[in-house]
């Protein structure tokens, strides 16, 4: 159900459904009709607007694919990725570092789809 996926992105996001639908500049009551209609999903225009939102793929937004992120470089810790992004590692909680993941992936597949 696609509602129950779009509930764990904004969980992660750390945003009401209705606050991200409104965020994303999507009418709230396309948040009810996914919630009361269970193969409901969001298409085309709807369905890119919240990829962008959420900083994932249409996969990852439909929850039909691995939603991992781009794999670290070759022999780099957790810990050295974090420092290099974020110029240290104090105060970088776990959410932070994933929601750069899946922002380095979307960019990724994004300019892939532009070849």
């Amino acid at each position: 159900m696609f509602f129950d996926r779009f509930e764990e992105l904004c969980r992660l996001r750390g945003v009401t459904p209705t606050r991200a639908a409104r965020e994303a500049g999507i009418n709230k009551s396309a948040v009810t009709y996914w919630r009361k209609n269970a193969e409901a999903r969001p298409t085309g225009q709807t369905a890119q607007l919240l990829c962008e939102y959420f900083g994932v793929t249409m996969s990852e937004l439909y929850g039909d694919g691995a939603q991992g992120a781009p794999a670290k470089p070759a022999g780099a810790t957790d810990e050295e990725v974090r420092f290099a992004l974020f110029g240290g590692t104090e105060g970088i909680t776990d959410e932070m570092y994933d929601e750069v993941k899946r922002f380095a992936q979307y960019v990724k597949e994004r300019e892939r789809d532009r070849t």
